[in-house]
């Protein structure tokens, strides 16, 4: 069986040199049970290789028929999951497509449109994978595999699920033996499955569901030490949705880490929410080695907030930010503007609250209406759900990341604002925020720090190599800024104000 981490090409596009390429972590997992089981699978990762046809022919060697293809997709993969598969069904017109993953899993009937598909996996995989591979290989039935879509007679059969959630505490260790060729970033890790909340615009809850679920702190302790002495890893960032939830798991975790000595030479990141946090636990994550935390604000509106269903307040999100700020944490946040009924005055009152809550780091989003949302749904009944070829705009950064030349349109724009009043509000956001040389200075002096959104490079040799994509990525900035600018002279933009403008760089704002 052959795993695929499907991934566009040039994912980031102007920013693609400044960003680690993450470890793909459901891959990873599904690796991982497919080596405990003694099942004969690779995994391959389009974020690596230049030729995938020639990988795939490579690593099928002497492998027996039928062979499987197993594609783990995201919804801004589509497209190089769907171009690649066909061009393997084509080469090896007897093998078996595989689609799993977060857009998969929402979408099922799209994705079986497509002849060369023969089935999704739904959900959590990992259970499931075991079973399908040897029905596949035994040429058996998978009438009964729960939680499979597939055709059968000319239509379409989704299998009820029937199984329970993955039971994570009996999966064998990440592989990170797997991800050590060098090019990954491995300073990667999960403990936990599963969010209780009802966020309009996340899609995670679509496999891994709503029960929050936790490997070991024994585990936890053997991968970091496993990162750390077999890939001299020192740098590391939690990447669970929620965390903080479990303060009890948290406090005996912060222990075991101070037991090895870790909080002196390692540095630890993870998300946080508002509502979970208080300032004992705040300084016991300091006091164990965790600098930075990661906070999604979203908006500066209490109407927004409940809009947006994020089960907290914004004042419970600006008290933690301030009890974060006063431990030391350097605190990151994100921001989604074009939420239904959002006003350009929230969007400037959210910049406000960026700057005034002393953040280090910010990132302004679009919203995007991803499969399997609440938002999804909204979009479509507001008639406003923009669906360009293979989901080909569904990005939450396009306005940063795209090219001022050729601009991608947004998936969704709310009643009351236009994409263009949307997009100059966000880069207004950016100007509003890091038009501060300090701010510049640290992104670029201390990579280690924040979110791992952007970084030049820890040496100077890299740093140096990367030198004409970050003079191609600063005209582009200057383009699109100059763009803003000329757009609000214009009076085209008639919302944005010239007075704003001017109260920024006058650091007035």
């Amino acid at each position: 069986m052959i795993l695929i981490n499907s991934s566009p090409k040039n994912a980031l596009k102007i920013f693609q040199p400044f960003l680690p390429i993450a470890v793909p972590i459901g891959l990873g997992c599904l690796a991982a049970v497919c080596e405990e089981a003694g099942i004969d699978a690779v995994y391959l990762d389009e974020q690596l290789e230049e030729d995938m046809l020639g990988a795939v022919e490579k690593a099928l060697g002497n492998r027996s028929k039928p062979y499987i293809f197993g594609f783990s997709v995201l919804t801004a993969a589509m497209r190089a999951a769907v171009t690649l598969s066909e061009q393997l069904h084509n080469k090896y017109p007897d093998s078996v497509i595989v689609f799993g993953g977060v857009h998969p899993t929402a979408v099922p009937e799209e994705v079986l449109r497509y002849s060369h598909i023969d089935i999704v996996v739904r959900g959590e995989g990992e259970d499931t994978l075991l079973e399908l591979y040897r029905r596949l290989k035994n040429r058996e039935s998978i009438t009964d595999i729960s939680g499979l879509s597939y055709r059968a007679n000319g239509k379409i059969v989704h299998n009820p699920v029937e199984k329970d959630i993955v039971d994570i505490t009996k999966l064998p260790s990440f592989p990170y033996h797997l991800f050590s060729s060098g090019r990954y970033d491995l300073g990667f890790i999960v403990t936990s499955r599963g969010c209780p909340y009802n966020c309009i615009f996340c899609s995670n809850r679509i496999t891994t569901g709503k029960k929050f679920r936790f490997i070991s702190n024994d585990l936890v302790i053997k991968q970091l030490g496993e990162l750390y002495e077999k890939h001299n890893q020192t740098v590391f960032m939690f990447l669970d949705d929620n965390f903080l939830v479990d303060k009890k798991r948290l406090y005996d975790l912060f222990e075991k880490i101070k037991q090895k000595g870790w909080h002196k030479i390692m540095r630890f990141s993870c998300q946080g929410r508002g509502d979970n946090i208080d300032r004992p636990l705040l300084e016991a994550m300091y006091e164990a080695g965790f600098k930075n935390i990661f906070f999604g604000i979203e908006t500066a509106s209490e109407r927004l907030m409940a809009t947006i269903k994020k089960g907290e307040t914004v004042q419970e999100i600006v008290d933690a930010v301030n009890m974060a700020k006063d431990v030391g944490l350097f605190v990151s946040a994100t921001f989604i503007f074009g939420l239904p009924t959002e006003t350009h005055e929230d969007r400037m009152d959210a910049i406000r609250l960026a700057k005034r809550l002393r953040l280090d780091q910010v990132r302004f989003n679009n919203a995007t209406p991803y499969p399997g949302t609440e938002l999804y749904d909204i979009a479509r009944s507001q008639n406003r759900l923009m669906i360009q070829g293979e989901y080909d705009n569904f990005s939450a950064v396009s306005t940063f990341i795209e090219s001022p030349f050729n601009p991608v349109p947004f998936s969704y724009c709310p009643p009351g604002s236009t994409e263009a009043e949307i997009r100059d509000d966000i880069l207004f956001a950016y100007l509003a925020f890091y038009w501060d040389y300090k701010k510049l200075i640290e992104i670029f002096t201390k990579p280690g720090q924040g979110a791992k959104w952007f970084s030049a490079g820890s040496e100077l040799k890299t740093i140096l190599m990367k030198v004409p994509a970050l003079i191609h990525l600063f005209s582009m900035m200057g383009i699109k800024i100059s763009q803003m600018f000329w757009h609000v002279l214009s009076r085209k933009n008639k919302k944005l104000k010239f007075k704003e403008i001017v109260d920024v760089l006058l650091h007035r704002f």
